[in-house]
């Protein structure tokens, strides 16, 4: 049986907010994947999921959603 990820009040996985926090420092996605030991796939896959979650049409509007 697949163990779901734990969710944050914000709807964010432990992960996705890990991901967040380096996107909000600047750190490109090959910076974070090498920060986190994941492939540069998998941030994108973070960063989508995030996107959709608070439809957000960018990174940038991302952060301020969050920081709000």
């Amino acid at each position: 049986m697949k163990q779901l990820a734990y969710t944050h009040e914000n709807g964010f996985t432990m992960r996705e907010k890990e991901v967040l926090s380096y996107i909000s420092l600047g750190f490109s996605s090959k910076q974070i994947a090498e920060r986190l030991y994941i492939s540069i796939n998998t941030v994108a896959n973070h960063r989508r999921n995030m996107l959709h979650k608070k439809g957000a049409s960018n990174c940038a509007e991302l952060v301020k959603i969050d920081n709000s």
